[in-house]
Order: structure tokens, then C-alpha cells, then sequence
């Protein structure tokens, strides 16, 4: 037989070998086993086929991994995103087409949400042909800037001091120099540090430290907007007590101004601490109601304090017109002013100017008013163009269309009995004139208002629903506003403000190019605010629109009176139903709200635990689901009452509906759901358990009890004799439990065999009484039980036999045992 021999064993054969190495080796050599033998033939070709099969694996999985790769990096530079991304993707280094850009921002505007759901992209605002200008003007400051420095200073210039110059003489704000910025906010803040520095020599140099002996003060009305002063003090890192709120009026005037007393008072008291009075922000038009502070009165104030003082507002738009108000007329006394023509005038990308008059150009530079950088300088040739392409008499006609349609808008509500006017917005056309006619109290009366009115104009119409102003009441000073507390009818200003809110909803949706805001104030609540100042340049409102809006608001004012007028038929009718309960349903405008709730739980509704207002939650869904089935189902909706449970909302009668047959609709359908078969078996499951628990209740206590009483008791024939010899005491009987429906939870039924009728657990304990066998032969039940008495006991001798019996009567169930029974018929038997 052949065997097989490597290259190095036949070079081993071939070579002389010593004797001694022969030796040697022979002893190294290691014997072939069986074990080798199977392991060279059959494990090592497994274990080399194995490793060659693991080594395509990974082949094929790093293919996959690299087509995977692959595959991600082409969805990155994928040409159209559908739906916004949190995350942008690798920036392409050959970049993209304008057109894929273009496409871009379409899809991120008209996917908005993760869902990819696409929207209809809002329609444009109406913009004129300034407005175009005004934004071709930033793409043409962009490439001046590339000019060269020589060019680009000079230009700058001439822009800058044409812009100002225009500025100030259409506000009838002379000898003013100007800072333009992007926030409105910022021109505040750079003069306040502008004051800083007139005020005190060493801030410059020394900052904080030069507060620190006699800190300032700035003083902010009450009725500016929000977070002002706030802001103020965080940007020029001036403690909050630096901050100084003038409140309003509240006795004279307006509520919506600055009151001059007690902004006399604070001067000073800050005075008296060693505080600077630095700065007062007044209104010309506040934010919420348009009102504007007494400048003429504060002016005088202020030059007694030395103070500075700063106008801002709405109604400093009307400077331009030819007879502006004196109230607004005044502003140009002031020592700054602040205005946005971007949005008066309704040009986009427009920057805010800021007005003020200064001696020393070094200040300015050091409050940051005036800039040496050309590109600054630039951020006014978008005004400049658009100020030239408009011209004088364009900028007064855009702000007397704002007016005219103010004006309009506050006459035709003034014809509404149920819309009531802000003071400032009512129209006065004889407000120049003195009536000769009434009694000399009444002329006197009208002269007074005549000169303590001031000429008060505002270009906001504020409004809101409410009682009839034809509507004999009881009359009011008008400085009286503190006894407004006492006023019976205060209890209705909630229902007010939700009609109000549904009303800004509905006119919202019906006339779209009406701008409308929703405010509240302290005094009137929840309000409508139309402020065509801020929105007729945007949104092209004519005076047909006004109209029309008027339409409209007839309309929805006419459904609310006739939802209000039945309000109270529609409680009365639901007090007279059993199953049905008022709610009260936080900010719902409407009706009113019902709660279907069983007789078994109305009384105890708030004592519900979480599995019974559950309950009543299914059955008021269910409720509302069939009543939007019916033809009037847009009047019913699903509400959450103050208690967190689901309750049904009547909206706002649309049309005539009587609330009798709406009522009884609502009857109808709840009594159609309360015996469905879904209630009857929620209602039995817990009847069910309820049983079965009080059983397991009882059968541990009856073997508690034969564990007590010992074996001998037990016995047949040696029981009774135990019991003879030593007698059970006779409160040893089991009593039963009774399962309270409305609490879910198992009592006791000792004290339903002690007095012999069923008490509320918590409830005090009756005297005992002697009941006659005829009263207790009867058994009265009332069908306003809650309680489900359950009883049994277990059998004490295997001779005695007991029966258990469940009697089912409207809502109570019992279980007894013989052996109660037998003791309390003895009991009766004996008393008598």
C-alpha cells in the first residue's frame, strides 16, 4: 500500500541522519491517534467549507450595505422635498437649478406638518404698487452696495438726508434727526441710552457704577403693550426696579390712558428716594383701544422733572392729514417719536423710524443713533424710493381711507342696539357744536364735555355684543366704574364674552377682507377690534367690504337674540326632566349645555368615581352621535363641563326652533340611549360583581365565625347540647352587605336589621324605634333606592338547609338567608 509523504518528509528521508539525532528525534515524535485521524477527516473540511460560506456572507453583506448607502445618499439629493424637514440634507457641491430652489420653498409651504398633508396655499395679501417698489428697492440697495467707497458714501448720504428730511417735515417733526431699524423696539432702546448719557457724565466711562448712587427710572403706562418695560430694562441691563407703571384712569377720562395724578405722585416719591426720573413712554393710540394719553399735560410734566419724553402709536399716522386732531397735534412737542410706515403705508421690508431732536452729535453716536457705516446708511433707499414714488398726496390718502373707513364702521354699529362702542370710537359729528336747548344744568353739561373732550380721534373701532342699550335699566354715573361690581348683572358678563368669541370666529370666516381682532380688557371684557390703520393696506379693504361686513354682523347679532331670549325657556324646560341636568361648559357660546345623567347617579354626580363618570361619558357621546344624525345636528356638539365630564352643547339657533320640541327631541333620544342595551349591560355587570363579591365577603366571615365557635358546635346532636351549656351571645348572627350602585362600593346591613330600613352609609344613625308587625310585614320600597342589599350565611348544620333568594325590583337587589329571616320574625313575634 502507498503512503503518502509531504516535500519535507522526503527531504528528511533523503538526508543522513546520526545516530544519536535518529534517537533523539524518535523520542519527539508523538503517535498518530484515532482522534486526529477523524479530526483530519471529517472536522477540518467542515470547518474550512464553513469559513468559506462565512466569508460570502460578509461579501454579500457588505454589498448590501454599500447599496444601502447608496440608496440613502440619493434620497438626500433628492431634487423635491415633500413636507418640511427638520433636518436639512448634504449641501450639493454643484448646486441646484433657481427653478428646484423655487420648488423647494412651494413644497415647504404648502406642506406643512410631518403627515405630508397638503394644503391650498393662502391667497397673497393685496399689494399695490408701492408695495412692489418697496420690495424691488432691497434687491436694488443689495447692489449699490457693490459700488465703490468713493460712490457708495455719497449716495448713502444723499439717501439718508433726503429720507430724514421728508420724514420730518410730513410729521411736523422739524430739526429731527432719524435712526432706522427692522424692530420697532430698538429706536426706544437706543434713546433711553441716549438719555443715559445726558444724564449722567460718567457713563460713559464708567457704565453701571454711575447708576449706582442715584439709579434712573423709566416710567411706562399701564396700557402699553405687553412686556415693554420689560424689554427696556433687560436690553440695558438696568434692574426691574428701574421699571415704573403709570396706571389709568379710573375715576375721569378714558381707561385706557395714562392717569396725570399718580404719575405725579411716583415723580415724587422716586424724587424723595434719590431716584433720576429718566424717561416717560406716552401713547398716541395704545395698542388694545387706540386711545391716547393727554401729551399736552405730560409735556408740562415733564419739562417741571426735566424728563424726556417719548410718543409711539398708531395714531401718529394721522400728523400728515390737513387738520390733524390736537390730541394727536401734540405729539410734535415731544422730544422723540417713533413710526412704522411699513405698516401704515403697507409696504413690506420697510424699516421703523425713529424721530428725535438732540444738540450734541456726539451722544447720538454714542447711544448707537447714528452710524458711520455706509451699509447701515442704506437700509433707508427703500423709503426713499417708495417715499418719491408715492408723494404727499399719496401718503395722505392711504391715511384717510383708513379714517374714513374707521369712521364708517363706528356709524353704522352705532346704529345696532345689542353693539356696544368703545367711548373713543363713538362718532361725534357735532362735537364742535353747543345745543341752546333743555335746562341750564344740561347746556352747562355739554359745554364741560365739550372742553374736557380735547378733540379725542382714534382710528380703532372697538366693539362688543351686549344688552340692549334700548333696555330700561338701571342708570350709571360714568365715574362710578368702581360700583360696577354691585351690578346684578355682572353674573352675565361670561356668557357676553363667549357670544363675542363666536361672533369674531363667524365673522372671520364671512368676511375675510375685513380684518378683525379679538381682544380683552379689564373693563369691557372680550372685545372686536377693527383697526384699519394696521390692515386696510394689506388687505384692500373698500368701504362696499364694510358694508358687507355690516351684512353680515346684522345677521349673527340677530341669531344671538334670539338664542339669548330662549336661554331661560330652555333651563326651565330642563329642570322639569329628570334624566336631564344643566351644566356650566367654560367659554361656550350657545344655548346651553346638557347632561344626560340616570336618576340612579344625578343626586351623587360629583361623588362619582372614575368608573361611573366614565359611564356617563359613554352615554353622553352616544348622545350627541345620534342628535348630529337628525336635520338639526349642526346645533349639537360634544363639550367638556366644569366637572371633566362630556356633556351636549346647543349652539346658536340659527332659525326659528322651538325650544319646548328641541327639549323634548334631546328627551327622546337620551331615553333611547339610557335603555339601550350597551347601558342595561354595564348596569348588570356591576350588579353582577357586586353580588359576587358581598358572597366572597360572606362566606370567609361564616368560616371566620365556625373557626371562632369550635368543632363541638358543628357536631350533629353534640352542638346543641354545647349551645344549651354555654349559649351563643346574640350579636354572633351574620349580617349581609348591600352593594351602593352610585359608589360602587359593599356596606354592611346591620343597621338595615336594627332599624329595620335601609341608611346611606355616613349617615347619622336613627334612635331605635318598636315596629309593628303590620308596618314591617309590608316592606315598603321607595324606587330612589341606591343601595343594593346583599346577604347570606353560610349553613351551620348539615341538618338545617337554607334557601337564598335574589329579588330584583328596579334597582335593588338582596340576597337573604333563612336563618336571618326566622330570627327577625321571632324578634316581631316577640314585641307583640
Amino acid at each position: 500500500m502507498a503512503t503518502n509523504m509531504t516535500l519535507g518528509e522526503e527531504a528528511a528521508a533523503a538526508a543522513p541522519v546520526s545516530p544519536a539525532k535518529m534517537e533523539k528525534g524518535s523520542e519527539k515524535k508523538k503517535p498518530v491517534t484515532i482522534e486526529d485521524k477523524f479530526a483530519s477527516l471529517f472536522i477540518d473540511p467542515a470547518i474550512n467549507k464553513m469559513s468559506q460560506q462565512m466569508q460570502g456572507a460578509f461579501k454579500e453583506l457588505d454589498a448590501l450595505s454599500k447599496q444601502m448607502e447608496k440608496e440613502r445618499e440619493e434620497k438626500w439629493k433628492m431634487r423635491h422635498i415633500k413636507g418640511r424637514q427638520d433636518i436639512p440634507g448634504p449641501l450639493e457641491g454643484s448646486g441646484q437649478k433657481l427653478e428646484d430652489i423655487i420648488s423647494l420653498i412651494e413644497d415647504l409651504v404648502m406642506y406643512e406638518d410631518e403627515e405630508k398633508e397638503k394644503k391650498a396655499m393662502a391667497s397673497p395679501e393685496h399689494l399695490d404698487d408701492a408695495a412692489h417698489i418697496s420690495m424691488i428697492s432691497q434687491g436694488l440697495a443689495a447692489y449699490i452696495s457693490t459700488l465703490d467707497t468713493d460712490q457708495l458714501q455719497k449716495l448713502s448720504t444723499r439717501v439718508l438726508s433726503d429720507t430724514t428730511l421728508w420724514l420730518s417735515r410730513l410729521f411736523r417733526f422739524n430739526d429731527a434727526s432719524a435712526y432706522y431699524h427692522n424692530d420697532d423696539r430698538e429706536g426706544l432702546i437706543r434713546i433711553c441710552r441716549l438719555v443715559l448719557h445726558n444724564k449722567y457724565e460718567k457713563y460713559g466711562n464708567e457704565g453701571f457704577n454711575a447708576l449706582y448712587t442715584k439709579p434712573p427710572v423709566i416710567y411706562v403706562s399701564g396700557a402699553a403693550r405687553p412686556g415693554l418695560g420689560q424689554f427696556i430694562c433687560f436690553q440695558l441691563g438696568l434692574p426691574l426696579s428701574s421699571l415704573c407703571t403709570v396706571p389709568c384712569n379710573t375715576m375721569f377720562g378714558s381707561q385706557h390712558t395714562m392717569d396725570i395724578a399718580s404719575l405725579e405722585r411716583l415723580i415724587k416719591d422716586d424724587v424723595a428716594s434719590s431716584k433720576i426720573p429718566l424717561l416717560l413712554v406716552a401713547n398716541a393710540g395704545t395698542p388694545l383701544a387706540g386711545h391716547t394719553d393727554n401729551i399736552n399735560r405730560l409735556r408740562e410734566i415733564c419739562d417741571e422733572h426735566k424728563i424726556w419724553l417719548h410718543v409711539e402709536g398708531d395714531n401718529l399716522a394721522a400728523l400728515p392729514l390737513g387738520a390733524p386732531p390736537s390730541s394727536v397735534l401734540s405729539a410734535k412737542k415731544a422730544n422723540s417719536i417713533t413710526l412704522t410706515p411699513s405698516v401704515w403705508l403697507g409696504l413690506p421690508a420697510v424699516p421703523a423710524v425713529t424721530l428725535y431732536k438732540v444738540a450734541d452729535p456726539a451722544t447720538s453716536l454714542a447711544a448707537g443713533l447714528s452710524s458711520s457705516q455706509v451699509h447701515e446708511k442704506l437700509s433707508a433707499l427703500p423709503l426713499w424710493v417708495t417715499l418719491q414714488f408715492m408723494g404727499q398726496k399719496g401718503i395722505v390718502k392711504k391715511v384717510k381711507h383708513a379714517a374714513d373707513l374707521s369712521l364708517q364702521m363706528a356709524q353704522r354699529l352705532n346704529t345696532l342696539s345689542t353693539i356696544h362702542l368703545n367711548d373713543s370710537s363713538k362718532p361725534n359729528e357735532n362735537e364742535n357744536e353747543i345745543v341752546m336747548q333743555g335746562s341750564l344744568k344740561e347746556v352747562l353739561g355739554q359745554t364741560i364735555k365739550l372742553f374736557l373732550q380735547d378733540d379725542v380721534v382714534s382710528t380703532v373701532v372697538v366693539f362688543r355684543y351686549d344688552e340692549d342699550k334700548g333696555k330700561p335699566g338701571l342708570e350709571k354715573a360714568p365715574y362710578s366704574g368702581q360700583q360696577e361690581n354691585e351690578n346684578p348683572e355682572k353674573s352675565m358678563r361670561s356668557t357676553y364674552d363667549s357670544f363675542n368669541r363666536w361672533l369674531s370666529e363667524k365673522l372671520k370666516a364671512a368676511s375675510p377682507k375685513v380684518k378683525i381682532d379679538l381682544i380683552e380688557t379689564d373693563h369691557d371684557g372680550v372685545c372686536l377690534r377693527f383697526s384699519p390703520l394696521q390692515s386696510v393696506a394689506y388687505k384692500g379693504t373698500t368701504s362696499d367690504d364694510v358694508n358687507e361686513f355690516i351684512e353680515v354682523l346684522e345677521k349673527l347679532v340677530v341669531q344671538l337674540n334670539n338664542t339669548l331670549k330662549s336661554r331661560e325657556a330652555f333651563e326651565k324646560e330642563i329642570e322639569e326632566r329628570e334624566s336631564l341636568a344643566i351644566v356650566e361648559v367654560p367659554n361656550f357660546a350657545g344655548l346651553g349645555a346638557v347632561q344626560l345623567t340616570p336618576q340612579l347617579w344625578k343626586s351623587q354626580l360629583d361623588d362619582q368615581p372614575d368608573s361611573g363618570k366614565s359611564e356617563i361619558d359613554a352615554l353622553n357621546s352616544d348622545l350627541v352621535s345620534r342628535l348630529q344624525t337628525m336635520d338639526d345636528g349642526y346645533l349639537f356638539s360634544s363639550q367638556k363641563s366644569n366637572n371633566d365630564t362630556i356633556c351636549v352643547g346647543i349652539g346658536v339657533l340659527t332659525s326659528a326652533v322651538e325650544v319646548e320640541d328641541l327639549v323634548d327631541v334631546i328627551q327622546t333620544v337620551g331615553k333611547e340611549v339610557e335603555d339601550s342595551s350597551k347601558f342595561l349591560e354595564t348596569m348588570a355587570e356591576v350588579i353582577r360583581k357586586g353580588i359576587d363579591a358581598a358572597n366572597e365577603e360572606l362566606r370567609k366571615e361564616n368560616e371566620e365565625k365556625i373557626m371562632e365557635e369550635g368543632v363541638l358546635r358543628q357536631i350533629p346532636w353534640v352542638g346543641p347540647l354545647v349551645n344549651w351549656w354555654s349559649p351563643l351571645p346574640k350579636d354572633t348572627t351574620l349580617k349581609g352587605r348591600s352593594l351602593n350602585l352610585s359608589s360602587g362600593e359593599l356596606e354592611s346591613t346591620e343597621s338595615t336589621y336594627k332599624y329595620h330600613m335601609q341608611i346611606q352609609q355616613g349617615s347619622p344613625s336613627p334612635s331605635p324605634k318598636k315596629v309593628s308587625a303590620d308596618k314591617f310585614e309590608e316592606s315598603p320600597s321607595s324606587p330612589d333606592k341606591e343601595e343594593i342589599p346583599c346577604e347570606e350565611q353560610e349553613k351551620s348544620n348539615p341538618d338545617q338547609t337554607s334557601e337564598e333568594t335574589k329579588e330584583i325590583e328596579g334597582t335593588v337587589v338582596t340576597v337573604t338567608s333563612s336563618n336571618d329571616t326566622e330570627e327577625t320574625e321571632a324578634n316581631v313575634e316577640e314585641e307583640r
